[in-house]
């Protein structure tokens, strides 16, 4: 069995909040989760902007962000207090290794479904450091597949759908992915998304989320950022559109899959 790599995007940029997560010159780094869509009401998270520190600074991530806009242009933008006090999408649970997605994007539902246990899931974000006068994309953190949840096709004992089950049955399942978010979001509110497209992949190690980043864009302008040269050779991404452009890692995010095999895949990025 070939096995493979999920090369997946997260983490807050500027649709959702400002400013970018910094990246500094010995290469740590601060991650910022999304806000929660629906806030306080959508979720049982306790991680807030305000009582989550940053790693690398004397500060809460509140502290740093200047606001966040939690349905992007739909929603005004969040400042002060009420920012401090919003939970955060804390998704991927480099903690906890577990990680979900909704078919607001099936592009990643895809690729999640693609996965086999063995295999690697890696996330991506965009930060900033001082030298750029834009944002590029850095790795952040991976972790190994253990099992993958396709709410979809759940086997119950048969094959079915997670809103086919009863309830205790959903609530049982959701206590099995408890740390996950989307398990937060549902003891909240008793829904998932519409149609159940929900896929929950739980990890083991090794993984974690990196000491160092290190960067795999580069950028060709407008907002545009594609898998460097060299990296382009090493993870050899399956080619989607135009097979002669580098994998496009956005604008906004795209989710890719990679034949590097995992093993190699966690060597390469602990070497840095």
């Amino acid at each position: 069995m070939t096995v493979t790599v999920a090369l997946l995007g997260v983490g807050a940029d500027s649709t959702n909040s400002a400013p970018t997560p910094p990246v500094y010159q010995n290469q740590h780094f601060e991650y910022i989760p999304i806000p929660e869509s629906r806030g306080r009401e959508g979720t049982i998270e306790e991680k807030t902007y305000g009582n989550t520190d940053l790693r690398h600074q004397s500060d809460s991530i509140a502290d740093y962000l200047e606001y966040i806009q939690p349905r992007e242009q739909e929603s005004p933008k969040i400042t002060g207090d009420e920012l401090a006090q919003w939970p955060l999408h804390h998704d991927p649970n480099l903690d906890e290794f577990t990680y979900g997605e909704t078919s607001g994007r099936s592009a990643y539902l895809s690729v999640l479904r693609n996965l086999n246990e063995g295999d690697v899931v890696a996330f991506y974000t965009g930060l900033k450091n001082k030298t750029h006068d834009y944002t590029h994309r850095y790795i952040i953190g991976y972790f190994t597949v253990d099992t993958i949840v396709d709410f979809q096709s759940l086997s119950e004992p048969t094959e079915t759908q997670f809103s086919n089950l009863s309830e205790a049955k959903r609530e049982a399942i959701m206590n099995d992915h408890k740390e996950n978010a989307h398990a937060k979001r549902f003891f909240a509110t008793g829904k998932i998304t519409s149609g159940d497209g929900l896929v929950i992949v739980d990890g083991r190690d090794p993984g974690g989320r990196l000491d160092k980043t290190f960067r795999i864009s580069e950028h060709r302008g407008g907002g545009h950022h594609y898998l460097t040269d060299e990296l382009e050779e090493v993870f050899e991404p399956e080619q989607g559109g135009n097979p002669e452009r580098n994998a496009y890692l956005g604008g906004i995010k795209k989710a890719h899959q990679l034949k590097i095999p995992s093993d190699e895949f966690i060597d390469f990025i602990e070497s840095f």
